[in-house]
Formats: structure tokens, C-alpha cells, sequence
């Protein structure tokens, strides 16, 4: 009652909209139009930095489902300084472009929760299947808490454990903070305390699974993983709305999709820059002030290789909130951008017909399952041939009629079916049916749940000629 009293001109206005234009589009219930206008009411406002973090923090979209138990605990800071020694090997040829202050740890743990269904006998069994999840919210808002709605049926529907945590946000927390959390949680998996309950996984019985920036985060993190040498993960899923759903792997924006005002996506057009969404405070204050003393260090002092390209200086300052523009194109950042996205485990990619991400998923689907025909942007000529990882990754894609951005949040027709989807892609990697994987596959499934190729239409993005330059204004012009 008092989450009506305080939306509901937002729930009026939303039901006249939906009946009296009808629905933004036609598979979209009254329940589903009205919960993302209350989502857009959170990013689409005259809110602080920290007004908008403190609203998401708040932000339930459903209760965590019936038959899953929730035990939170700490990682302690031992995995973070195990993690630091990986990233400072991984992270050395991008660190003139860096604030080191990541490595400062405010805190003495990383704030994480198992889900999992009671009794389920994970101690006991040979496989104990296990969700590594990363939350999404653009790197600077949401917490585990925000996705339970995903994570908690996630463990019924997979037969699986889920550990989710929350990373460092930014801009308080600049990169590689979150990665830097997310490689922590994973290697306590992989050789956890005496005290934690079960023993060392098997990387192998391992599955990363993230939304939008967390599924960004999960494809960095497997990126991180492989570059350090570290023992691979069973697979990863990256949702738009699903497993990686809808990844956020492009920093620059520099796809067609990012700026199509026609789509029914909820997210906001990012290309008027970092300071477009939100009201001068203390925390956009310091951020602001600590990447112009990082900028002019970069530049005047010659540290290193220049590693961005022109486009990246823009008049209009920062782009976003997560990263410094030099450090735009950092494979850790965006990870459609690597220099090669071979050699990575077994991807299942989820977007939404209708998300502004889309091109940006379709685009690294095809260059990680065909890595010698797509080879990223202009800037990287050359680096693919060099990269000792050019074996294909096996990748399944799947794109969802009608589906907006992480559409999981919301019981559509095909919400069941992503997880079903999802629940096998988690069965075949970790090996539980005992059965080869089928070859990449890139999917069009429709608002019945039917499997169709690809349109032709979501391959015109293959072509497209300026992969990681971030638009200027009439290049914004020619795209809209």
C-alpha cells in the first residue's frame, strides 16, 4: 500500500497509457508496462549520484522465491589480495591509464550470499553445480538483494547453488574495483576456508552468470581468467535478459542499437555522457575532480602508450561513470573490444529484440564462436594474429521477440522459457547430461517460444565499420 500511495501518479498515468494507446508492445501486460515505468522513474531523474545508488538499494522488483533459503556471510580480503597479484600481471600494460586507488581496500570483506534450495544434498554430490552471480545496474547501482527475484528461481530451476555478492560501485570505486571483487569471489570458490562448509570446486562445476553490466562483468572476468591462466570456469551466461543477459561489452556506444529512440528498451540513449543523468553532488565532485588530475597525469607526463583512440577525447567530458575515457577500450572494460575472444568456455548470450544492447551481443557472439573473420576495431589491426588465443569459442545466442533489456525481471510468456534455456546450457557445460555440446548457434525465438534462425536484419551490425569509436555529434546525427 505504501509503494501505491507514493507511484501512484506513476501507476494512473502508466494504466491510461497502456489502454488508451495500448501497450508499448503487443505481448506486454498492464503489470509488465507499469513495472518498467517504475524502473525508468529511477534512472531518468534530477537525482544525485547518491540519491539514485540509495533509491536502487531499495528497489525490490519481486520477493525471492518460495523454497530458497538465503545465508549471507563475508569473503574475506585474503581472496581480494590473491586477486590484486593476477590483475597487477593482466592489467600492467594499461596501468599509466589507471587510478591505483582499486587496491586500497575500505572495507574488510566482500558482502556475499548463498541461495539454494534446503536439503538439496549439494555437500554430498560429485558435481556440486555452482552459479558464480553478478549483479547488473550500470556499475554504479543495485545489489545482490535487487536480483534475488532472478537468483533465487535461478537455484530452483538449475538444481544449483547460487553465490552472489556485491562489488564496488562506482564512482566511488573506479575499474578494475568490481573486476577486482569478481575474481576475488571466484577463487574463493575455488580453494575457500576450512570453515566455509564444502570443499574446493572443481572450476568446472563452475558457472559465471551475470545481467547487463554484471554480464559485462562475467565475460571481463572470464577474460581475466584466461589471460592469467588461471583454471577455466565451466561456461558463462551473459543476459539482456537471461543468463548473460543482455551483456553490456561496448563502454564507447559505438553501435547503431545503443541509439535507436524506436525501441521499447527502458534504458536511457548514454552518448550525451556520464554527467547527463544525474545532479551535481559530493560524490560526482570527487570523481570529477580525481579523473581531471588523471587525465592531465596521462597526458602530461607520457607514462605509457597513448591505448585509446582520438574519439575517446570529447569535448563533453566523461562517458561513463566507470571508467576514465583513456581506459574505454580496455579488454577488462569492454570486452567486445579484446584483441581476440577465443579460447573463452562455453557462452549462452540472452538480448532482447527491443534493447538498445543488442547489437553490441550480436556483435560479440560472432566474433568470439568466429574469431578469425570478426576482428574488432580499426585500432586493433593487427593483434588478432599475434594473440595466442584464436581457437573459436563454442557461443550459443539467443534473442527474444519484443523482450526489453534483463526482461527476467518480469513474467512474460518467454521469461520461463529463458530459464529452461538457461538451466540446460548450465546441465550440458558442467557436464550433468554427459552429451557433447552442440555447435555455436545464434537464435531468434519468438514471443510462443519458438526456435527460428536469426533474422537478417540482426546481421546488418556485422558490417558495421567503426567497432569502439565512440560517435561524435554528426556521426550521432547520421545514425538517428
Amino acid at each position: 500500500m505504501a509503494d501505491f500511495l507514493k507511484n501512484s501518479p506513476l501507476y494512473i498515468s502508466t494504466t491510461i497509457k497502456h489502454y488508451l494507446n495500448g501497450p508499448p508492445r503487443p505481448s506486454w501486460n498492464l503489470t509488465s508496462h507499469i513495472f518498467w515505468a517504475k524502473f525508468i522513474s529511477l534512472l531518468v531523474s534530477n537525482k544525485t549520484i547518491e540519491e539514485m545508488q540509495r533509491a536502487s538499494f531499495s528497489f525490490q522488483p519481486s520477493p525471492v522465491q518460495a523454497g530458497v533459503v538465503i545465508n549471507e556471510f563475508k569473503i574475506d580480503n585474503k581472496y581480494r589480495n590473491e586477486a590484486q597479484v593476477h590483475l597487477d600481471k593482466i592489467l600492467k600494460p594499461y596501468e599509466h591509464v589507471l587510478d591505483p586507488e582499486w587496491k586500497n581496500l575500505k572495507d574488510d570483506g566482500i558482502i556475499s550470499e548463498w541461495l539454494q534450495v534446503p536439503n538439496d544434498g549439494w555437500e554430498k554430490r560429485e558435481n556440486k553445480k555452482t552459479i558464480l552471480y553478478i549483479h547488473g545496474g550500470a556499475y554504479y547501482f543495485f545489489t545482490k538483494e535487487t536480483y534475488r527475484c532472478i537468483t533465487s528461481p535461478l537455484a530452483k530451476i538449475a538444481n544449483a547453488r547460487v553465490l552472489a555478492f556485491n562489488y564496488r560501485l562506482a564512482p566511488q570505486n573506479q575499474f578494475p574495483a568490481a573486476l577486482h571483487d569478481a575474481l576475488a569471489a571466484y577463487l574463493y570458490l575455488l580453494n575457500p576456508p576450512k570453515d566455509a562448509g564444502f570443499e574446493p570446486l572443481n572450476p568446472k562445476n563452475i558457472v559465471i552468470c551475470g545481467d547487463s553490466a554484471g554480464g559485462g562483468l562475467s565475460l571481463a572476468l572470464g577474460l581475466a581468467i584466461r589471460d592469467a591462466g588461471l583454471p577455466s570456469c565451466a561456461g558463462i551466461i551473459g543476459l539482456c535478459c537471461g543468463t548473460l543477459q543482455s551483456p553490456w561489452v561496448d563502454l564507447t556506444a559505438s553501435l547503431p542499437s545503443i541509439l535507436d529512440d524506436g525501441c521499447a528498451d527502458y534504458i536511457p540513449n548514454v552518448t550525451g555522457g556520464a554527467a547527463s543523468f544525474y545532479a551535481e553532488s559530493q560524490a560526482s565532485k570527487e570523481y570529477k575532480g580525481k579523473d581531471a588530475a588523471l587525465a592531465a597525469k596521462i597526458k602530461n607526463q607520457n607514462l605509457g602508450p597513448k591505448i585509446w583512440h582520438d574519439s575517446f577525447d570529447r569535448p563533453e567530458g566523461r562517458l561513463q561513470l566507470y571508467v576514465n575515457n583513456e581506459g574505454l577500450a580496455i579488454p577488462y572494460v569492454s570486452p567486445m573490444l579484446a584483441e581476440s575472444l577465443g579460447n573463452l568456455p562455453p557462452l549462452l548470450l540472452v538480448a532482447g529484440d527491443e534493447e538498445r544492447l543488442r547489437d553490441e551481443t550480436i556483435y560479440f557472439a560472432y566474433r568470439s564462436a568466429e574469431p578469425t573473420k570478426y576482428k574488432g576495431p580499426s585500432y586493433n589491426a593487427g593483434k588478432f594474429e599475434k594473440s595466442q588465443f584464436q581457437t573459436p569459442t563454442n557461443t550459443t545466442f539467443e534473442i527474444y521477440e519484443e523482450m526489453p533489456h534483463v526482461f527476467q525481471f518480469v513474467d512474460y510468456a518467454c521469461t520461463t522459457k529463458s530459464y529452461e534455456r538457461m538451466s540446460e546450457f548450465i546441465n550440458r557445460v558442467t557436464n550433468i547430461l554427459n552429451e557433447p555440446l552442440p555447435p555455436s548457434s545464434f537464435n531468434y525465438i519468438n514471443i510462443k517460444g519458438e526456435l527460428n534462425p536469426l533474422n537478417e536484419r540482426h546481421k546488418k551490425v556485422l558490417n558495421w565499420e567503426k567497432i569502439g569509436i565512440v560517435p561524435n555529434s554528426a556521426a550521432l546525427s547520421e545514425l538517428k
